[in-house]
């Protein structure tokens, strides 16, 4: 799932990258080559005399990656199979040409003209230094590393839960121990696991790191720049809670299901990875509404809050009241992960539905 997930990633980033024009432009009327001089560092560019032109215009049905630009008095003639993306990129080009010559009908001469189309000259000067790129790629690696926990947790909890009790080692368990510690004991220990997992992938990923900076040649220095450790100490709480409240969420879950090849509720299993993998909306605007509420809802604060603590700036009320409603929320959710497993382990025969846990659990 986790080379599936950097698949999706990297090839819906590179389907919408800039790629290389394929069409080819032919242009009539150019007398000064100002547009062809435009295009050319962008397109294949070739004029083409008038006697063409007709011959042109009927290879467009046979041909769909050529387009004729035809420049006239008042406007500009373009014809192709159909509009796309690279038609849609050289019409901005057009744009320039017309602005271009819109400038040299009022008498400006080439220095003004490239003048006032030349960018702003900009001295940057910011608060906060911009590390962007680096704490990204951080950020990204803290939902990598919390997906990887939720699985393991999903594995773990959907194993032992669901294979004790077919084994019906569980009323065994329960004769023995209140269901509370039962639950806590389930849901401690593999939330251990998940996090001592978490940590060994963690320092693969930096020897690993390590090696190819030094088979490329740079310094080792270097990976410091990705390691900014104020971020790291602070995911790792935040992390401890979120995989303990996903843990409480999937015993509760794996509690209810009597056979595990024929339930339905097996798929609620794979719930937490929609939510961290919700949690990379924070990365396109980390200040936005949307990317506070991910950072402040327990569902989402455990990945979304240390990603927007990496890449901006968060006031230290937000990370305090963030953490406590991540606690608060494990500590309610701990009860009714107990509370269900309490009245799902006494209920045999049928697999029992939702509405009848939820009746019981609320008489209980």
């Amino acid at each position: 799932m986790l080379l599936l997930s950097g698949a999706l990633y990297f090839g819906g980033k590179y389907a919408i990258s800039d790629k290389i024009p394929e069409i080819k432009v032919f242009v009539y009327n150019d007398t000064n080559g100002n547009l062809t001089e435009i295009l050319k560092n962008n397109f294949l560019v070739q004029q083409i005399p008038s006697s063409q032109i007709d011959s042109l215009l009927r290879r467009l049905n046979e041909d769909k990656n050529i387009v004729l630009i035809d420049i006239k008095n008042s406007s500009i003639g373009l014809y192709a199979y159909k509009s796309n993306r690279d038609i849609k990129k050289l019409k901005s080009f057009l744009d320039i040409y017309h602005q271009q010559n819109e400038m040299q009908k009022l008498g400006l001469s080439s220095e003004q003209l490239t003048s006032v189309l030349s960018p702003a000259s900009i001295e940057e000067t910011f608060i906060i230094k911009d590390n962007s790129s680096t704490r990204l790629i951080l950020s990204y690696f803290f939902a990598g590393l919390m997906i990887l926990a939720v699985f393991l947790s999903f594995a773990y909890q959907f194993t032992a839960i669901t294979g004790e009790k077919q084994l019906k080692i569980t009323e065994q368990i329960v004769s023995a121990i209140s269901p509370q510690a039962w639950m806590d004991g389930k849901i401690l220990g593999i939330t251990l696991t998940g996090i001592s997992s978490m940590i060994t992938y963690s320092l693969l990923f930096i020897f690993g790191g390590i090696i190819y900076f030094q088979l490329t040649g740079t310094h080792i220095s270097t990976i410091l720049e990705y390691l900014h450790f104020p971020s790291i100490a602070l995911y790792l709480p935040f992390a401890l809670i979120g995989v303990l409240i996903w843990n409480a969420i999937l015993a509760a879950i794996a509690s209810v299901i009597t056979d595990p090849n024929n339930s339905g509720k097996s798929s609620l299993m794979m719930l937490p990875v929609v939510f961290v993998i919700a949690s990379f909306l924070v990365t396109r605007d980390p200040d936005s509404a949307l990317a506070v509420f991910l950072s402040w809802f327990p569902l989402t604060s455990a990945t979304s809050m240390p990603m927007r603590w990496a890449i901006t700036e968060v006031g230290l009320w937000q990370l305090l009241g963030s953490f406590i409603v991540l606690v608060l929320t494990f500590y309610s959710l701990r009860k009714v992960a107990a509370k269900i497993f309490r009245v799902s382990i006494l209920m045999t025969g049928k697999e029992p539905s939702w509405n009848e846990i939820f009746k019981l659990v609320k008489m209980s």
